[in-house]
């Protein structure tokens, strides 16, 4: 009887406060979901950071309390002394890779394993898509061999004076500013935009004739995110990633990306229908397509017109984005280490006055170019690249596997400030990338332009241009800090790439 009485009060129970259970089992079954993945790196005996449930360790990003690229060094510092650990960006574990050799082997001596980047794999547009960054296995292959000769030596040579035309420009358009206060993140972005225009699509922006030309006003606009947005990508990624390939959702502008595609695809219309050729970056492209089509041995066809306008997309924001960011900051530099400044025009000079500009003579300079890497070095546009494994891996002289569809990271900014590669980091010293300094110090360590075949396809270009904008800025101008000159600069909390959050403002005084 007693049995049975138990019994009863059970169901009674039940009956009663089902809803109670409902709530509780509800609450254990979304605990138990969001936090199966929390042993993960505990199962492997790697260190990781204790996560919080939905967050995983991205707190201090979602509520804005640290910069990526602070956040970034934080990460690198809690390994540091480890040759790899783990963090968890939600329930999604990922790993992330600390010792040199560990680096060397997953970027360039066991690459067959890690040959893709990771991506969104939203429902985005094509043209999106089939950029050089999302591109995977033999595809990225095909295209990143066909790209390549773009960036030849002689090809530098023959957009030497496109190039130079575009410094004329950018010193009178900064003329209007002598004496005064200028921020020169927007300011460089003029500069860039011209010479990518010119140099890889024959169009005339008018960035540096008209502040408010369309181009210049649609291409700025390209990275704009409002925060919802953010949020909301974060809320996808944390909670329904599976959503993610259903939807049409970047971290792009779409107006800004859907217009400058139109111009895009414009140019390239105009230049197939004109017949005229150009030796620009469209131009190989639509001569690598039409050979395509015309060699019926072609096993594959890769450049296909979404694949064009993808690439093209790709050049125009990835290097009007690096290439102002790395510009401005330099200047920056300028404007609070006067010393340098009077060092690096004096070396300017020295070894230009007189002479003809000429890429040979570029290559010459070789204190501008530790100049540029040491900026690079401590304001790196990109704070961690990743890399997507492919086939299972076994990190050497390790029994960790990291398995295939799991992604590794490189933490970019913490590798960049530590004082056992770069003595002094917080020193801003151009010698670093010069001589026995250069030379007993691993290639693979300085990580700006990313590092082995799936680095920066336009990292030759991007100091090309720097360096002959940098003659003409040392040339023609001397720069100073003002009152809105902010040292140290303090980065965008909200921002992906680096950006100053209060802007990089100098003084400028033409010479």
């Amino acid at each position: 009887m007693e049995y049975f009485s138990g019994t009863k009060k059970m169901l009674d129970f039940i009956i009663n406060d089902w809803k109670l259970l409902l709530i509780l089992t509800l609450i254990f079954v979304v605990y138990f979901y969001y936090t199966r993945t929390f042993d993960h790196f505990e199962k492997r005996g790697v260190k990781f950071m204790k996560p919080t449930i939905f967050l995983g360790n991205l707190g201090p990003r979602i509520t804005a309390k640290k910069s990526f690229h602070s956040f970034q060094y934080d990460i690198y510092n809690y390994f540091k002394g480890n040759p790899y650990g783990g963090i968890f960006e939600g329930t999604r574990p990922l790993l992330y890779i600390l010792d040199p050799e560990l680096i060397k082997a997953v970027t360039i001596r066991d690459f067959d394993y890690f040959v893709d980047r990771n991506s969104l794999n939203s429902n985005e547009p094509r043209y999106l898509k089939q950029s050089l960054l999302n591109l995977k296995g033999s595809e990225w292959k095909g295209v990143r061999s066909t790209l390549t000769p773009a960036f030849s030596s002689s090809r530098l040579r023959n957009m030497l004076p496109l190039i130079q035309h575009c410094t004329q420009q950018m010193v009178e358009f900064l003329t209007q500013y002598d004496k005064k206060d200028v921020e020169m993140k927007d300011t460089m972005g003029h500069f860039t935009l011209e010479v990518i225009g010119a140099c890889a699509f024959g169009i005339k922006c008018d960035a540096l004739t008209d502040e408010n030309a369309h181009f210049v006003k649609v291409a700025e606009k390209f990275n704009y995110m409002p925060r919802s947005k953010r949020m909301c990508i974060f809320f996808l990624l944390i909670f329904m990633p599976k959503m993610m390939r259903y939807l049409n959702i970047s971290f792009l502008y779409p107006k800004s990306i859907e217009e400058l595609v139109k111009i895009l695809k414009a140019a390239k219309a105009e230049r197939r229908s004109s017949g005229i050729k150009k030796n620009d970056f469209l131009q190989l492209l639509i001569d690598a397509a039409e050979k395509e089509k015309e060699d019926s041995e072609h096993a594959n066809t890769y450049l296909d017109d979404d694949t064009i306008d993808a690439q093209s997309l790709l050049f125009l924001i990835a290097g009007y984005e690096t290439s102002s960011t790395l510009l401005s900051f330099a200047i920056h530099v300028l404007a609070t280490k006067p010393e340098l400044q009077t060092k690096l025009r004096q070396h300017v000079e020295e070894l230009t006055n007189g002479k003809e500009m000429s890429y040979e003579l570029l290559s010459q300079l070789h204190y501008l170019e530790g100049f540029l890497l040491e900026t690079l070095r401590m304001y790196p546009p990109v704070s961690r690249v990743d890399r997507l494994c492919t086939k299972n891996y076994t990190l050497p002289g390790t029994s960790v596997q990291v398995r295939a569809g799991e992604v590794v990271a490189i933490p970019i900014y913490g590798i960049h400030m530590d004082p056992d590669y770069y003595p002094e980091p917080e020193e801003f010293r151009p010698e670093r990338f010069m001589d026995d300094e250069k030379k007993n110090r691993p290639a693979h360590l300085f990580l700006a332009f990313g590092v082995g075949p799936r680095n920066c396809i336009g990292l030759r270009f991007a100091m090309f241009s720097a360096k002959l904008a940098m003659v003409s800025l040392l040339k023609n101008f001397k720069f100073s800090a003002c009152d809105k000159t902010d040292d140290p600069i303090k980065f965008d909390r909200g921002a992906m790439l680096l950006k100053a959050a209060k802007g990089l403002w100098v003084r400028l005084e033409a010479l």
